[in-house]
């Protein structure tokens, strides 16, 4: 599966060892106006730390912030995730299918839960339609749009085929030509059509935060991990390297480590073993909103936990050590987040 992420690898730096993870994004101050949460930026609340963990079963954060003003300071925090795909190509499995929570996302702060609001945006994302290129270029808000059609913005929700089936066959066609849904031109057939736009989720909540006094907030989910195998055949690499090198710094000793795969899974194939492939597992985590405190983030810790030994793992983020059989660290004081998170994982499914 290919996610429709901005891949701005910009530090140089690949961590590619025996070992599995995946991902997600940083709080923000916010408002509510006419288009939706809109992110602002803090000049009282600084973020003094931020722990991150990120794996492809669970993402946790704890934040550390300080109200340095000598008044309470009441602000609606929001939390971003990455725009999940649609389209035919993208192969996209929730966590918890048939929720519009569908990460089982939660919000501790100080110890006490707190319930999120959620927002939801369709960001149009076409495919090679060259009407939907026209009329709604990539990253537009297609959100009004989408709710006139009747259908849900989360095409992943079960009732999104059934109410596409509802609409008159006239319409799915009308759809197609706008590019709203992607299909052959002057097919309505529902079955053969997906959605133009990516969903774009924000949870938010109103929070105080004491004068002159430290505030922890926690954060749990699931994140939406796609993936794309490979079976070992000649040609599985030529793919890799065009696909992965470059974003993620697949440098030799980590095209090395993927190779020993594709032949484990090759061999396990011709010994008679079905469904031994290699799985390259893509995520990102959404860092630079971590900006819109005040000053930047006091101590910044990032654990990486791929969870199986004999999985590569390659990012572009500067300064990563591995710490254990499995997890990788980095840490930074007085971070300043310019750029978002992204690595994959190469991992054997036996």
């Amino acid at each position: 599966m290919k996610f429709s992420w901005n891949r701005s690898a910009k530090l140089a730096l690949l961590t590619t060892l025996v070992g599995t993870g995946s991902a997600v994004a940083n709080d923000s101050t916010a408002t509510l106006g006419a288009g939706g949460l809109e992110l602002t930026i803090s000049n009282d609340i600084v973020m003094e730390s931020e722990d991150l963990l990120l794996s492809p079963r669970e993402v946790r954060i704890r934040y550390g912030f300080r109200n340095e003003s000598s008044q309470d300071v009441t602000t609606r925090v929001a939390f971003p995730l990455p725009e999940v795909p649609f389209g035919p190509m993208d192969n996209v499995q929730l966590p918890v299918a048939g929720k519009e929570n569908f990460v089982d996302f939660s919000v501790m702060v100080d110890g006490q839960a707190v319930t999120p609001e959620l927002e939801q945006r369709a960001i149009s994302a076409p495919v090679d339609n060259d009407n939907a290129a026209a009329q709604y270029p990539e990253g537009r808000d297609m959100t009004s749009v989408v709710r006139q059609t009747g259908l849900p913005l989360n095409a992943n929700l079960p009732a999104w085929r059934s109410k596409l089936r509802d609409l008159p066959h006239d319409v799915r066609k009308r759809l197609v030509k706008e590019g709203v849904l992607f299909g052959e031109p002057g097919d309505g057939t529902a079955d053969d059509l997906s959605p133009q736009w990516s969903l774009r989720e924000t949870y938010h909540w109103q929070q105080t935060f004491p004068a002159n006094k430290l505030s922890v907030v926690e954060h749990r989910y699931k994140p939406v991990v796609g993936s794309s195998f490979f079976t070992g055949d000649a040609s599985d690499m030529q793919t890799i390297r065009s696909t992965y090198e470059r974003p993620y710094c697949l440098d030799h000793a980590g095209i090395a480590g993927v190779q020993r795969l594709l032949e484990k899974a090759k061999t396990a194939t011709a010994r008679g073993k079905s469904g031994s492939n290699v799985f390259a597992v893509e995520t990102k985590y959404i860092l630079k909103t971590g900006a819109n405190w005040k000053a930047s983030i006091g101590q910044f810790t990032m654990t990486l936990d791929k969870l199986h030994e004999d999985a590569v793992l390659s990012t572009c983020f500067d300064g990563i050590k591995k710490t254990g059989a499995t997890t990788f660290e980095v840490q930074r004081n007085q971070f300043e987040p310019k750029n978002d998170i992204q690595f994959v994982i190469f991992r054997m499914d036996e």
